[in-house]
């Protein structure tokens, strides 16, 4: 059988890419919804979201190993989970049938995407009930610094993640109408945070995923540390003045020294696993359905007791951010 890639709005979801998107390189077209929203104008800001000029010495120059194409680079390409009769939501990938899950937690530019539509569609201060619940420190330095546009969003509420999970599958919805010519009410889709059981399905094994690593400080990577990192107080530079940091090929507290820097990472940083999600465990906690987060974080260690811990916390949590699952079904 063969797959159906999703190209609603923006052709640049479908294609092949070297890398992928990055805070001084965000593309025109949002990964989870496919609409092409991102601007520099800020004559466009209305009717656009407007993203700010970051550094080229990036967040892909830290813990990132290149682009990573499960449909494309590995056998699980050639299974038939890969090759449903579907249309596949971007930036997901499948765990059954008819479920496909973020390949990487939301990150803050997602987020704000969401944000902006809530205000454009309803009305001024309407996005006031959905804003991350942070510290100042994390509220100027880090969700709203445009250097972390692709770092995970954090301290979200679980009620407000099952907002954003059910509004994104709404705007796919539109999109989909608009493709599926001929048949417009065959499918939907229906968007929702994964179930413990289904992330866990999507983790796999703690023993196949998680390795110890060394990670290697490129010189563009050393100016991201000082220029972003240390000058936005979340790092001191004698801690991360080193050519190299050692912990696991996962974002995750090492015991003897690891990387210590008071945030997540990148969403695409680290290895994914083998099924090609990103960060499952560790950099954040991840929020399931059944309304705790679960996963570990870049603040816990590789134990089972840690990654498995069901954490009710959400609000003010530097560590805790969330995915979403979307199912397509039929009307």
């Amino acid at each position: 059988m063969k797959k159906i890639w999703f190209l609603i709005f923006c052709p640049m979801l479908s294609m092949a890419q070297d890398l992928h998107p990055v805070s001084f390189a965000p593309g025109c077209c949002s990964e989870r919804t496919g609409i092409p929203i991102y601007t520099y104008n800020t004559e466009e800001a209305k009717e656009l979201m407007q993203v700010y000029v970051a550094d080229k010495f990036s967040e892909k120059f830290m813990f990132y190993y290149g682009k990573f194409d499960p449909w494309r680079d590995t056998e699980a390409s050639r299974t038939a989970l890969y090759n449903q009769r579907y249309i596949v939501p971007p930036g997901t990938l499948p765990i059954a049938k008819g479920k496909f899950l973020d390949q990487t937690e939301l990150a803050n530019i997602h987020f704000e995407e969401f944000l902006f539509f809530i205000v454009k569609d309803s009305g001024r201060y309407k996005d006031r009930t959905y804003l991350p619940r942070q510290e100042n420190k994390y509220v100027l330095n880090y969700y709203k610094n445009s250097e972390f546009s692709f770092f995970p969003v954090l301290a979200v509420s679980f009620e407000t993640a099952q907002s954003y999970c059910k509004w994104r599958a709404d705007k796919l919805n539109v999109g989909l109408k608009e493709m599926l010519v001929g048949e417009p009410n065959k499918y939907k889709f229906v968007g929702r945070l994964p179930t413990k059981e289904e992330w866990l399905q999507a983790a796999g094994s703690t023993i196949d995923e998680i390795q110890f690593a060394t990670h290697e400080v490129s010189k563009k990577g050393r100016l991201f540390l000082d220029e972003n990192i240390v000058k936005s107080r979340f790092a001191t530079a004698a801690s991360v003045d080193k050519p190299s940091f050692l912990g696991y090929n996962v974002n995750l507290k090492y015991e003897n020294g690891g990387i210590p820097i008071e945030i997540p990472q990148y969403v695409y940083a680290f290895e994914p696993n083998n099924s090609g999600f990103y960060n499952l465990y560790g950099n954040v906690k991840e929020l399931v359905a059944e309304g705790f987060a679960i996963g570990g974080s870049f603040l816990t260690p590789n134990t089972d007791e840690a990654l498995f811990e069901e954490d009710p916390l959400q609000s003010y949590q530097t560590d805790v951010g969330f995915r979403c699952l979307v199912e397509v079904k039929k009307r």
